[in-house]
């Protein structure tokens, strides 16, 4: 009989424990909070689910261009399938990744 040993870490405590990612890097140095305050608008139609973070987004579409990914397809099967890339970018890493349209929602704003 084989008995799973329980974890003595979190997934946020292990991860903190790794050396930084290029990406993770050049997340940490940029500000965005002159960008992320013109694009985080409030809207008053509370109907629909609830927007992923601002800066989970810009952050992805970021890590899109320094991974050399060409669509928004590539990055949403990256993202579902990598749980430390979504939580580089902000998302929840066992959560879902945003869908390609929520992508395009977000770059055409």
């Amino acid at each position: 009989m084989n008995i799973r040993q329980r974890c003595i870490f979190s997934f946020e405590d292990a991860m903190k424990m790794q050396p930084k990612s290029r990406i993770e890097k050049i997340i940490d140095t940029l500000d965005f909070k002159p960008v992320i305050a013109k694009l985080h608008q409030p809207d008053g139609n509370k109907r629909g689910p609830k927007p992923y973070p601002t800066c989970a987004m810009l952050n992805a579409l970021i890590a899109m261009r320094l991974e050399n990914m060409n669509t928004f397809t590539q990055l949403v099967e990256r993202l579902t399938y990598d749980p430390h890339l979504r939580y580089i970018c902000g998302f929840e890493p066992f959560g879902t990744a945003p869908s390609k349209s929520c992508f395009s929602r977000f770059y055409a704003k």
